[in-house]
């Protein structure tokens, strides 16, 4: 039986975006040591062909600016408002190619970075794809709106390497202030969103596993000392359409309730070419605005930022571990080490992730 908590969280991680729009704390912009550092290191592993796919943290060699940016980044995304937006990441004068490997080698240093998709993406392309949204695809292969939901780890980080021609903003909402919101107005839902709802696996689950979750997943959690939120109504949907079974109308009343109330609270934050943001995907919420490309404009002219999922070792606490922490990435080619992917423990039933990694 889930615990649930029904008073106000009243910390830095309740904030509300309108409130701290002029307040850039949550600002970092990188010096010509971290840029120094960064390129180095890129340099140190393309000398020895070093991929991806197979880079291991002792690979990219670290000096105290990369190590300082990374603990600034944890520790962001671990207390206070869960959230930090990193300006200037060098992105100016190198392939795309590059960025990536720079991006990656900096995850190694920040915690155990996992695989996103069907394709086992390391380093995911956030870009237009030409899919067609619809309730049983993701949304990050389109241009238009993305909602503010949660991604499937412990922190998400989004670096832009070029910007559409108009649109894109990206947004940033406390789903702790979401969650005062349900205090004070609607408390008579918070055992139901203690409770939670199935989510869908978009078709990316492996051939033996089930097209939804087998269990519900909370949308609210309390550790007994710290409150979790998991969100995202796509997943959601997916997982109604798929039983057959619509939302009845309070929960349908439940969820644009939290989706409003995101909305009420988002921090708009332009982002350039250079700037990524690191967040909590247990207290922030993040979206996009839609956007529109140049006509005709080359692939390489297109807009496209690079994700990266981490787990970071003693993060957060939680009630349910199992599910409110690992639940969401248990399936298919998502959530695998790069180690566990080259030893191919993604392809076989009973191939079991570590969620760790050693160096």
């Amino acid at each position: 039986m889930a615990t649930i908590h029904r008073e106000k969280i009243t910390d830095e991680s309740g904030w509300s975006g309108p409130n701290i729009d002029n307040d850039r704390s949550w600002e970092l912009h990188l010096d010509q040591a971290t840029h120094a550092e960064l390129g180095a290191a890129l340099k140190s592993v393309k000398e020895r062909g070093i991929t991806v796919q197979t880079m291991t943290r002792a690979d990219f060699p670290a000096g105290p600016a990369i190590e300082k940016l990374a603990e600034h980044v944890r520790e962001s995304c671990r207390t206070g408002r869960g959230f930090t937006v990193v300006r200037n990441f060098p992105v100016k004068g190198f392939s795309d190619d590059d960025v990536r490997l720079m991006y990656w080698g900096f995850g190694k240093h920040l915690g155990t970075c996992i695989s996103q998709d069907i394709d086992s993406a390391l380093v995911a392309d956030v870009k237009e794809k030409g899919i067609s949204r619809g309730p049983l695809t993701r949304a990050y292969g389109s241009k238009h709106e993305t909602s503010l939901h949660v991604d499937a780890a412990d922190i998400v980080g989004l670096l832009g390497v070029r910007q559409a021609k108009s649109g894109a903003l990206s947004t940033l909402a406390s789903s702790i202030a979401v969650y005062n919101e349900f205090v004070e107005h609607h408390p008579e839902w918070l055992p139901a969103l203690f409770t939670g709802f199935h989510w869908d696996r978009k078709g990316e689950q492996a051939p033996w596993e089930a097209p939804i979750s087998l269990f519900k997943m909370p949308i609210f959690t309390w550790s007994g000392k710290q409150l979790s939120a998991r969100y995202n109504r796509s997943w959601i949907t997916s997982a109604a359409v798929r039983r057959n079974l619509p939302f009845t109308d309070e929960e349908k009343a439940m969820l644009d309730f939290f989706d409003a109330s995101a909305r009420k609270h988002a921090l708009t934050v332009e982002m350039k070419p250079g700037d990524v943001y690191f967040a909590s995907n247990y207290t922030v919420l993040h979206g996009r605005h839609s956007y529109e490309e140049t006509p005709d404009a080359a692939m390489e002219d297109k807009r496209l930022f690079l994700r990266l999922w981490a787990y970071i070792p003693g993060f957060r606490e939680f009630e349910n571990e199992a599910v409110s922490r690992f639940g969401i990435t248990n399936f298919g080619n998502m959530g695998w080490t790069s180690e566990e992917l080259r030893q191919g423990k993604h392809l076989a039933d009973g191939g079991k992730r570590s969620f760790h990694e050693a160096a």
